[in-house]
């Protein structure tokens, strides 16, 4: 037997402003309905230790820069110094450079903030600040043993 407790409905809230550790569930490339050309990331907040708002979605967009169709060099190389990716790392692409990205663990700080557009009035949670992580991903165990094979 169980009580509902709605004070404990805290899974996919609203995350309030603050900083949070998260890992990089899926880094893309993907255009606007528009047309416009931005890089797709997506903040999961972690939930091997105690934080607020485990197991939800930051949503954070790099535009590329309408004057050129180039993205941003300093939000590249910012979001690739917070993840953890050594300097001087060579990619052969977009896609090896995002494909890099993926599970790697970070601190963002979010605010939440009203943006308008056509008139209408929107909150957004945008990303303010990308920071290396002091806590490390936990190690993952692959050994096999005899002991733990069928046959």
């Amino acid at each position: 037997m169980f009580t509902i407790d709605y004070s404990q409905a805290k899974e996919f809230g609203s995350i309030k402003d603050g900083t949070y550790e998260v890992t990089i569930d899926l880094a893309k490339q993907d255009a606007t309905q528009g047309g416009a050309d931005y890089l797709d990331i997506r903040f999961r907040i972690r939930k091997d230790f105690q934080q607020e708002f485990q197991n939800n979605i930051i949503f954070y967009r790099i535009f590329a820069k309408k004057e050129d169709g180039k993205y941003p060099v300093a939000s590249i190389m910012n979001l690739a110094k917070a993840a953890g990716i050594p300097d001087g790392t060579k990619f052969s692409s977009l896609e090896d450079y995002l494909n890099q990205l993926e599970g790697k663990a970070l601190k963002v700080t979010v605010k939440n903030e009203k943006s308008e557009w056509q008139g209408k009035t929107y909150e957004n949670l945008n990303v303010k600040r990308l920071e290396v992580t002091d806590i490390p991903l936990p190690e993952v165990n692959t050994e096999i043993s005899e002991i733990d094979l069928p046959f």
